[in-house]
């Protein structure tokens, strides 16, 4: 069996097409799976951070991987088959993911008020763990220019090919540190709420074709969070 670890995956999704190669077992034993889109599932959460100004000084994604996806790749990361993989593994893991995603912006639309680029500084904090059966990640995202308080800022959390689905939390979107300051809201726009036809989006379904035609699919299914501090 090949590791995914020890090929040394360029990017994040082809680490993520290896990882979950049980999944595609499914499509060639039934070729009807193969026009079903995602293939990887997301719980996600949002940690805003703030300096002692009260701006928003970093952004911190929190995601909760499937059950299948977690087994898949824990087994590649545990290489001496002991069934359990060590802390520092786990780390090194969190780091290269992380650093694989900066080519697509850390699957983060971000828009602020001010229409400002949001830029972020060049260390990245990760880390990773097991949280009840299924892989944690979280990475925290320093910006560069802090967003002053009292701008708003609209956060979409998305894969633009839809391989991954990436879906908020509906109880805990957004957490703020640190909890000692207040002034924080913030709001969550469904993709329902945007669309016109009477078609479920969660009924959708699209073939690799059309995926490779799209390459903002993903943007179609993500939740928009407005938060303002």
């Amino acid at each position: 069996m090949i590791s995914c670890k020890r090929v040394g995956v360029r990017l994040i999704k082809q680490g993520w097409r290896c990882a979950t190669r049980t999944m595609f077992l499914l499509v060639l034993l039934y070729p009807a799976y193969a026009q079903s889109h995602p293939h990887v599932w997301v719980d996600a959460a949002l940690i805003i951070h703030r300096n002692d100004a009260g701006e928003v000084s970093a952004l911190e994604p929190v995601w909760i991987f499937d059950d299948l996806y977690t087994a898949s790749v824990l087994s590649d990361l545990d290489e001496d088959q002991s069934g359990k993989v060590e802390k520092p593994e786990l780390l090194t893991f969190a780091k290269e993911a992380v650093g694989n995603l900066q080519e697509w912006d850390y699957f983060l639309k971000v828009k602020r008020e001010d229409a400002s680029v949001l830029q972020y500084k060049k260390e990245i904090m990760t880390d990773g763990t097991v949280l009840n059966d299924r892989l944690l990640l979280r990475f925290r995202l320093e910006l560069a220019d802090p967003i002053k308080a009292g701008t708003s800022v609209k956060v979409q959390m998305y894969d633009p090919s839809y391989f991954i689905a990436i879906d908020f939390i509906d109880d805990k979107t957004v957490s703020y540190l640190p909890s000692t300051q207040s002034g924080c809201t913030h709001s969550v726009t469904h993709p329902d709420d945007y669309a016109e036809s009477t078609t479920s989006l969660s009924d959708l379904v699209f073939s690799d074709e059309e995926v490779a035609e799209n390459p903002d699919l993903g943007s179609i299914f993500a939740k928009t969070v407005e938060i303002k501090c």
